[in-house]
């Protein structure tokens, strides 16, 4: 009996010992959990089109193994950006404990009027390595949202304190024109705390005989301090088809005065262009009388050898001339918008895609059908519709192809067809990561 009590007693010690080795001195503690705190500027009285400050506070207790990686989930009625590409740390005292943390911010656009639901952001919490140890979610918030007065907010509202509009053309439209010359006009907007990718695309009507080219926009965005300075440069040319006197529309961009509480336009004036028939031919020298009466067709050959030299020259003259022309001409074609929206459909960017799709939809020819529909695209970027992939994008290029080829095939006196409107450029990702 004794035997066996000193047996069972050796046995217990043996695996208290074993258990002690495999068990670590200092287990890791678990990860803390943060506190996340949502909060809106303003938090009331917001207009469409209004930039709204979304700030989403990650705190920890103690100390902060990583910053987190914070993303804002779509919303249907809203934009949503990110300004800034770091994120700014915080210290705190919470109910007597040491908080340490960052605040992540998101700029939110609402584009319609009515109550707007932002749901809650969510928090990818990271180790010292920046491994991912668990997740949580923030709270929702919501504010109504008022249509301002006097301004259509079926279209996209830019709603600042200050806005400019400068316009400058090239040639003047004063200078002397004829028919196959150009003119380009520049439209550069500026606007406080709204960036270019919220600012509305312009329309550039033009009477018949007037074919105009529109470029991609493109955006100058500058920050300072936090204050978003955005600036949008648009650019169009007018290539004139035939002789007369032709009116190019002004261009207008209403805004709401957040500083005013008012709606205003920014403006810029239209132009008259003179365009006159091109330059007549020049008219070549005569034959110089033969200077002896017995060598005329010697003179005679000399004078045909040396008109056929002139119209060499000029001819040589008038193409290098032109060149300039020529590439403009080309880089602002259909084929070479069309092969710049194929490069963009491949990537499956929605934003890329869309500003793409509008500068192709500008350059199209008069005479062709309306091209496919884009609602899926454009409620992906801006009315909450499902989510922008790859394989969308992959069908609904396939379906320009077959639109473009079958539009190449018809007859060039084919009736026209009108050009859907185009609307605002997407938005880009709403995730911050870690620095």
């Amino acid at each position: 009996m004794r035997r066996a009590a000193l047996a069972f007693t050796f046995l217990l010690l043996a695996a208290t010992a074993r258990a002690q080795e495999t068990t670590p001195a200092n287990p890791p503690a678990p990860a803390a959990v943060p506190i996340i705190r949502t909060t809106l500027d303003p938090k009331e009285g917001a207009v469409v089109g209004q930039h709204i400050a979304l700030y989403v506070d990650v705190m920890f207790p103690g100390d902060m193994p990583r910053p987190p990686r914070v993303a804002i989930p779509d919303m249907p009625g809203a934009q949503v950006m990110r300004f800034e590409t770091q994120a700014t740390t915080m210290r705190e005292t919470i109910d007597g404990a040491d908080y340490v943390g960052q605040r992540f911010e998101f700029a939110v656009f609402p584009r319609r009027s009515g109550p707007l639901a932002i749901p809650p952001a969510a928090v990818t919490l990271l180790d010292r390595d920046g491994d991912v140890t668990g997740t949580q979610t923030g709270q929702s918030v919501q504010e109504t949202i008022v249509a301002p007065e006097g301004i259509d907010a079926k279209d996209v509202v830019v709603a600042t304190d200050t806005l400019t509009l400068e316009q400058s053309w090239k040639p003047e439209p004063g200078t002397a024109l004829h028919v196959g010359d150009a003119l380009v006009r520049t439209i550069t907007r500026t606007a406080t705390d709204v960036p270019a990718l919220a600012m509305r695309d312009l329309a550039f009507p033009a009477p018949d005989g007037v074919r105009v080219y529109v470029d991609a926009p493109a955006s100058q965005d500058q920050s300072n301090r936090g204050t978003i300075t955005g600036k949008r440069i648009d650019r169009v040319t007018y290539v004139f088809e035939k002789a007369g006197t032709f009116d190019l529309p002004a261009v207008d961009q209403p805004w709401w005065n957040l500083a005013d509480k008012q709606a205003e336009t920014a403006t810029g004036k239209g132009a008259t262009a003179t365009v006159k028939a091109g330059p007549a031919p020049t008219t070549m020298p005569g034959t110089p009388a033969a200077s002896t009466p017995v060598r005329p067709l010697i003179w005679a050959t000399i004078a045909a050898l040396a008109i056929l030299v002139v119209l060499a020259l000029a001819t040589v003259w008038k193409w290098r001339a032109q060149a300039p022309h020529r590439r403009a001409e080309q880089a602002l074609s259909e084929p070479a918008a069309f092969h710049a929206l194929t490069h963009a459909g491949d990537s499956g960017d929605a934003a890329a895609i869309y500003k793409a799709l509008a500068t192709w939809r500008a350059r199209l020819p008069a005479c062709w059908p309306a091209p496919p529909d884009a609602s899926a695209l454009e409620m992906a970027l801006f009315a909450g519709g499902p989510a922008w992939t790859k394989a969308m994008a992959k069908t609904y290029l396939m379906s320009l192809r077959q639109y473009r080829a079958a539009a190449l095939a018809r007859p060039r006196d084919s009736a026209p067809a009108p050009l859907p409107p185009l609307n605002p450029l997407g938005k880009p990702s709403n995730e911050f990561a870690p620095s």
